[in-house]
């Protein structure tokens, strides 16, 4: 008694001591912790209030149980949010390892086994993993209690006593609040078993032995016990139902009918063996050795309904691996649940089996057994084994954030925050780049809204819900879908009254550019803030989903009250064990401890094959990974690690693998590095490659190298050559050397018209004085035609500013039928100048872009292709285009030196050089080309990114193949229903430049005998990415 104590106490010392200390450094780089703060938020704001408008343009928090939620609001009315969030870790902590305690005395009726189960839990790898990396606290508040509340359905069941049935639906309303799924697979996978457990311990009392206990036996406790088991599953039914009933109400009325989201754990495990790692590996962690050993234990017939319910669990947390999983849950449960729940689950249920072969191997039959035929050496040795393999597993895991960070670095979010609360920005959504789950600790500290969100069964607009994307902010790692979906919130900002982003990855800036937005600031924290212009506020009413009064009390009320009843009702029973001042008897399940003699010999042999077998499949899997990644032990090996390095910016590493003999060195090697710029230096990522070796000697090589590189712009697809050399027995590759043209001027000036906008003069928050607003600069539509190609409805046309300031242009075309029926509305994009100086012109064009994949005879492409492209579907055909044209000022991104120096048509191709005139270095060029028919007059218009970047005065060659035209359709060309500034074009024109001279356009064009048409214009829109 005394003994098993002291094991517990340690436990609990240890639990707090190690997991309390480090979840200060672990959770809040978590997964799930942060987004689990912005409910918390919510609560602690408004309690009875479901509704939140700062995510997906509105959505309700009873899509999530809310206890943690709560109690993390509570606890924050005392020392903030942070302090809630630690708080309630502690007590998952101390629930976890007490609750694993009642757990391992539940099912082996022995204090001492249960002392080392508690301590075996508080060093469990899947525990860990869900605590330090998941984040997730209310899987594990849940799990926990639901272990607490087994001891408490098995006394009910057992003893029929009304105290226990009380405690045991006390417990279960705790758990439901906490956690919705656990609570009903718990049934199935816990409690279920239990329910058999007991029934086989009933029987057992009517035999002698188990040898004696038969079915019919069985048969007979089940009538017996008929009812308590109906009372408590009917009970149960009605606290899962009613705890949380908005839930349930929510769900029927808004189903879950969004495309799949990947997750690792559905994955194949042998295909994808990172998730492999993450998702088996490490939950089982040292369990995976003992696999013969709790499979022999709970196959006895004590646990055979455990051993059945072990079995379920780990074939179905084995993901993709096998058909099974998919098979048994069928595909819209299999493509909803994460499936690494079900590993969490079966090893927990391990652990008191864990703990009986601990105590056996420390001081029991294992022990005597393992001596008597190995030696006391040797099991010495196994125990320091098993030991050490549970200490690598905890360092393992713990480290695991630092190696793989699953967030980017610590953002401060007060100048974020400071940014959104000046200047009636929060009357405008934001939208967050490269945060991580950080844009839900954001989303905590301020009221203002966002398009994005991070709990992906609230969202609610199409572009989201119909492509596999969990948040926009991370939107490169979801390839197609990701930056498709982002184009069009960034196209069409308006729409959702969209005006701010705040960048933390330079990798979104091209596409940024490219559709109309223009930086800001940045923000004292590293963040880039871009804004669209000509963006209304959001209106002062914004819609929202009400649900009834009574809704909101349950929701506010009925958890809080479960945890009030429970400790009310369970403590009392503390009470009297703490204080003794009651006699209690001893629980029933202690009659059924097992005296552990007599270990089978076979079971030592099995475990010590299966062990073998691990190891060897461990140390195979070891020696393939070495294979495929010794740097410099193949060509094939060499490349793909020098790709690797450059792709990840690790210059230093990729400069190793140059050959010695002829290196470069790392000055060199950097400061080409640092003099080649564009989309593929600066925004690409690697996405595909593929090695061929063409030649292989004993002392070289050569091979072909074809990469897909992924930009935020477009899929690019380039060949390297590649010489290989082989020194000492190891791969180097022969540097290439770079031949970059010399400016002619070391020393040069340039004269710039630059413009500042004071922007709110008086300092005030009142309403801005008239003549503080500038007036819109007037433009003028020189050309608009509505034309089919290839089955595509798209506007083309050309505009002009003619006012004597710079502006920033955002055009929407809307098509309609003969009937005045709007069919559909889109903005530029790519296809245009956004900027343009006084009497400058640009060409643009205007795809009316559809939502990708939103029916369901849509397949999902499998490849990355951010320039894939879903037209519209029309109820009918158009007739007619609306075309809405607004100027802003514009003071930045006006740079016009970079200029077409050479030109050459010929043979369906145009080729040229681009010569940098100024003093910024363009990052990516986008050449801007129109197709004109031989009277002059526009028929299409395309673009190309140009690959490279040109630096301050030198040239770069391009090279464009045009389009056949020939199947195109005009079908409108009238100018009638333009607006610019809201004003129709046809009075500007009259009034601002009434005698036009039409003949100085055409001496921009370039004459071309091409498909369909005469004449083409070329003209050149520049990104810089790094400003002077």
């Amino acid at each position: 008694m005394k003994g098993t104590n002291t094991l517990l106490v340690v436990a609990l010392f240890i639990g707090v001591a190690f997991h309390g200390s480090s979840i200060f450094f672990t959770l809040e780089y978590t997964y799930d912790a942060l987004i689990h703060l912005f409910f918390a938020d919510h609560y602690a704001n408004s309690w009875f209030e479901p509704w939140d408008y700062r995510w997906y343009t509105g959505f309700t928090v009873q899509g999530y149980p809310p206890l943690v939620h709560q109690m993390i609001g509570i606890l924050s009315y005392i020392g903030g949010l942070k302090f809630g969030l630690f708080t309630v870790g502690l007590l998952a902590i101390l629930l976890y390892v007490t609750g694993a305690y009642r757990f391992g005395l539940l099912m082996t009726g022995d204090k001492k086994v249960a002392g080392y189960t508690a301590i075996l839990a508080v060093f469990s790898s899947t525990f860990i993993e869900t605590l330090h990396i998941f984040g997730q606290l209310p899987s594990i508040s849940a799990l926990s209690i639901l272990m607490h509340s087994l001891t408490e359905i098995y006394l009910w069941l057992k003893t029929g006593k009304k105290l226990y049935l009380f405690t045991s639906l006390s417990l279960i309303a705790v758990t439901v609040t906490s956690h919705h799924v656990t609570p009903i697979f718990g049934m199935v996978f816990f409690i279920f078993p239990l329910i058999g457990m007991v029934l086989m311990d009933v029987s057992r009392d009517k035999v002698n032995s188990y040898k004696e206990l038969t079915f019919f036996v069985f048969w007979k406790s089940f009538r017996q016990l008929f009812w308590r088991i109906v009372t408590f599953g009917f009970c149960s039914l009605i606290l899962i139902v009613t705890c949380i009933l908005p839930y349930w109400i929510n769900s029927k009325k808004n189903p879950i009918t969004q495309v799949p989201i990947p997750h690792g754990s559905r994955d194949n495990f042998l295909e994808v063996t990172s998730s492999g790692l993450v998702f088996f590996m490490i939950p089982w962690g040292i369990l995976l050795f003992l696999i013969p050993y709790i499979f022999y234990r709970f196959y006895s017939k004590r646990y055979l309904f455990f051993g059945l319910s072990m079995t379920m669990l780990t074939i179905l947390g084995t993901g993709g691996t096998t058909p099974i999983p998919l098979k048994i849950l069928g595909e819209t449960a299999f493509n909803i649940l994460t499936l690494d729940r079900f590993t969490l689950w079966a090893t927990i249920m391990a652990l008191p089996i864990f703990g009986e072969f601990a105590f056996r191997m420390v001081e029991g039959d294992i022990k005597d057994k393992i001596q008597k035929k190995f030696g006391s050496v040797y099991h010495r040795i196994l125990g320091g084994c098993i030991a050490g393999g549970v200490l690598f597993m905890v360092i393992f895991t713990m480290s695991l954030g630092y190696f793989r960070p699953s967030q980017p670095a610590k953002i401060k979010m007060l100048p974020i925050v400071n940014f959104l609360n000046q200047d009636q920005h929060d009357r405008w959504r934001y939208l967050p780049l490269g945060f991580g789950d950080q844009m839900a600790w954001l989303s905590a500290q301020t009221k203002a809204m966002t398009v994005d969100g991070n709990y992906h069964s609230a969202r609610r607009l199409p572009e989201l819900t119909t492509r596999a994307i969990e948040r926009l902010e991370n939107s490169k790692f979801r390839g197609v879908e990701g930056i498709g979906s982002l184009q069009q919130f960034l196209t069409v900002p308006e729409k959702y009254n969209l005006k701010y982003i705040f960048s933390n990855d330079k990798f979104y800036d091209p596409l940024l550019y490219f559709c109309g937005w223009q930086r800001l600031q940045q923000l004292e924290n590293g963040i880039m803030v871009w804004e669209k212009l000509n963006v209304p506020p959001m209106p002062a009413i914004l819609p929202k989903d009400d649900v009834p009064k009574w809704s909101k009390i349950m929701w506010g009320v009925i958890p809080i009250l479960t945890v009030l009843v429970a400790f009310f009702i369970n403590v009392q029973m503390l009470w009297f064990r703490v204080l003794k001042s009651k006699i209690l008897p001893e629980p029933d399940y202690f009659r059924y401890r097992v005296a552990y003699k007599r270990f089978p010999n076979l079971m030592v042999l099995a475990n010590h094959v299966w062990a073998l077998v691990v190891l060897v499949c461990l140390g195979y899997g070891i020696y393939v990974f070495y294979i495929h990644n010794a740097s410099q032990r193949s060509p094939e090996n060499v490349i793909t690690s020098y790709y690797n390095a450059l792709d990840f910016k690790e210059f230093e590493t990729a400069h190793s693998y140059l050959d010695k003999e002829k290196e470069v060195p790392i000055a060199q090697y950097m400061l080409e590095v640092s003099v080649t710029d564009g989309i593929l230096s600066s925004y690409a990522k690697l996405d595909a490659m593929e090695v061929s070796i063409t030649e292989e000697s004993e002392s070289g090589a050569k091979a072909i190298v074809n990469t897909d590189w992924v930009t935020p712009l477009e899929r690019v697809h380039k060949v390297y050559y590649h010489d290989l050399v082989k020194r000492n027995g190891k791969w180097f590759i022969l540097p290439s050397y770079l031949d970059t043209d010399i400016p002619p001027d070391q020393l040069f000036s340039s004269n710039d018209t630059k413009f500042y906008n004071h922007g709110r003069r008086r300092i005030t928050t009142q309403q801005t004085h008239h003549e503080d607003v500038l007036k819109q600069p007037v433009l003028e539509v020189l050309a608009a035609k509505l034309v089919c190609y290839d089955g595509q409805y798209s506007v083309i046309g050309e505009l002009q500013n003619v006012d004597n300031i710079p502006a920033d242009v955002v055009i929407k075309a809307t098509l309609y039928n003969d009937a005045n029926k709007e069919l559909a509305n889109y903005d530029a994009k790519y296809h245009i100048k956004h900027k343009l100086m006084p009497m400058e012109t640009t060409s643009f064009k205007i795809n009316f872009e559809g939502i990708a994949w939103s029916q369901t005879k849509d397949t999902i492409p499998p490849t990355f292709n951010p320039d894939e492209f879903t037209p519209i579907e029309l109820e009918e055909q158009p007739t007619k285009f609306n075309l809405q044209c607004a100027g802003n000022v514009a003071n930045t991104d006006l740079y016009k030196g970079l200029t077409i120096q050479s030109l050459n048509l010929e043979d369906e191709k145009v080729s040229g050089e681009l010569y940098n005139s100024g003093i910024q270095e363009v990052t990516i060029p986008l050449l801007l080309v129109s197709y004109y028919d031989e009277d002059q007059e526009l028929v299409w218009v395309d673009h190309k990114f140009v690959k490279d970047g040109v630096r301050v005065q030198r040239k770069q060659p391009f090279e464009y193949s045009f389009v056949n035209v020939e199947g195109l359709d005009i079908i409108n060309s009238s100018l009638k229903n333009c607006f610019v500034n809201g004003l129709p074009n046809s009075s500007i024109a009259k009034k601002v430049v009434p005698d036009r001279d039409l003949s100085h356009a055409g001496e921009l064009l370039q004459p071309f005998d091409g498909d369909s048409f005469d004449f083409v214009k070329l003209e050149l829109n520049s990104y810089i990415g790094n400003p002077k």
